[in-house]
């Protein structure tokens, strides 16, 4: 892919991480090929490994800064994700998971739909690729039906996929509520969308961007049953 044209400095990347060292300079060089002058805020939860240095290291045209949350009391994805975007400076961001199963090719899209006036846009998955366990597909399936159907209860803003981290919105609008709500976010849990959807009132234009959720090469998945109780509490 040739690199864009395009001047993306009105826009944040969140990557929240820990242990990404495997894939966290593939990812940055993607983003920085495919939406330069951006900037980007590595939300690191205390990795053990040398994702710190692999980004503190990083040299190219977009700017990067690393937020430490290692010494921080209340450690998980939202918590992650929330810090940085109190933190975050420009008109715009992005959450995106720092281990390259959202494809950072659709970056432009995303700030697309934002400059053309959208406040949410959320990324929805067409596709999967790679074998679910029949356990995970029903799980996700169940978490989808069952959170959108607690947002239709509550009259609140709905997406396509509320189970997505994949997604981007307008500054102002998340700092707004997480000050409001801080607390009422699952804050050691990770379906930070889902949390901002249930506690924001007011109404928003919000649009998709279909993709294709990708192969795990590196690591470890890091829901497990204390993410889902959480997710399900959360719920109601």
């Amino acid at each position: 892919m040739k690199p864009s044209n395009e001047n993306y400095s009105n826009l944040t990347v969140i990557i929240p991480t820990l242990n990404e060292e495997k894939t966290i300079s593939v990812l940055l060089e993607k983003i920085e090929r495919i939406i330069p002058r951006a900037n980007v805020i590595v939300a690191d939860d205390g990795s053990g490994d040398k994702t710190k240095e692999l980004v503190e290291d990083f040299e190219g045209n977009i700017n990067v800064r690393f937020l430490d949350r290692k010494s921080e009391q209340v450690h998980g994805l939202t918590i992650s994700v929330l810090d940085a975007i109190m933190d975050c400076q420009t008109k715009y961001f992005l959450v995106m998971d720092g281990d390259l199963q959202h494809p950072a090719e659709s970056l432009p899209q995303f700030y697309k739909k934002l400059e053309d006036g959208f406040n949410l846009v959320a990324g929805n998955r067409v596709e999967v690729i790679g074998k679910w366990p029949i356990h995970r597909k029903l799980m996700s399936y169940v978490a989808r039906w069952l959170g959108s159907f607690a947002l239709i209860v509550r009259r609140r803003n709905r997406v396509k996929d509320i189970m997505s981290g994949l997604f981007a919105s307008e500054t102002n609008t998340w700092k707004q509520t997480i000050s409001d709500h801080r607390e009422d976010f699952v804050l050691d849990g990770y379906k930070v969308l889902f949390d901002f959807l249930k506690l924001h009132k007011m109404k928003l234009e919000v649009s998709h961007v279909n993709y294709v959720f990708g192969t795990r090469n590196y690591g470890e998945s890091k829901i497990n049953k204390k993410i889902i109780w959480k997710f399900f509490k959360s719920l109601f």
